[in-house]
């Protein structure tokens, strides 16, 4: 028995979901000898890591969590992804601190943003907005605002100002957001069978949502 690389690419693509991988690099900020990333570093924010334009491609999903915790800073999202990743895929050649954007995949996200502020921005891949209000600063009744346009860096606006929040004003935005993971802690493993062959590899990404943001 022989196994076929190009039989699992058609099953796995038939099967799979659509996702966006960003290939992941080191920051030539990092201190070679503390590891550590300058933090006032504006190209990577600070992080140390750097990501390359998303590449489109599809992969099989074999077990898919997501869990919300808190922490004293506030909630973040926690949770694991099994990939299994046809050779044919740009994915099989992913590396740690890479990310991997599920398109089939939606949460729905609910947060407070003040109008105006530097930190107003959604930092998310976002599928829709379905709600924005604020309260009255009188009565403290719910005032319903317009649904914003959300840019690729994550900037909202109100085009015509219709439904905009006043400046300064603590208001409520709702919608759905793509799920979006990280491949860190275990590298792609390769199935050693038939002397090194494509055959697909399975990786465990994670929910690595502070990182993200």
């Amino acid at each position: 028995m022989r196994f076929n690389p190009g039989a699992f690419d058609r099953f796995l693509t038939g099967i799979g979901q659509q996702v966006e991988w960003r290939r992941s690099y080191a920051c030539a900020c990092v201190s070679p000898t503390s590891g550590a990333p300058d933090p006032k570093h504006a190209l990577c924010s600070g992080k140390g890591r750097l990501w390359d334009p998303p590449v489109p491609t599809v992969t099989g999903v074999a077990s898919q969590s997501v869990t919300a915790e808190w922490m004293q800073s506030g909630q973040y999202e926690t949770g694991d992804m099994v990939l299994s990743i046809p050779q044919a895929s740009p994915l099989w050649d992913a590396g740690q601190f890479d990310r991997v954007l599920m398109l089939n995949s939606t949460d729905v996200f609910s947060m407070p943003l003040t109008r105006g502020a530097p930190n107003e921005r959604l930092l998310l891949k976002v599928q829709s907005i379905d709600r924005c209000f604020w309260l009255h600063p009188t009565t403290r009744l719910e005032v319903e605002g317009g649904i914003p346009v959300v840019d690729a860096d994550g900037h909202l606006s109100w085009p015509g100002g219709v439904g905009e929040p006043p400046p300064g004003m603590v208001y409520s935005l709702t919608g759905k957001k793509f799920d979006e993971y990280f491949i860190f802690g275990q590298y792609p493993s390769d199935r050693n069978q038939h002397s090194g062959m494509r055959l697909p590899r399975k990786l465990v990404a994670r929910k690595w949502d502070l990182f993200g943001r």
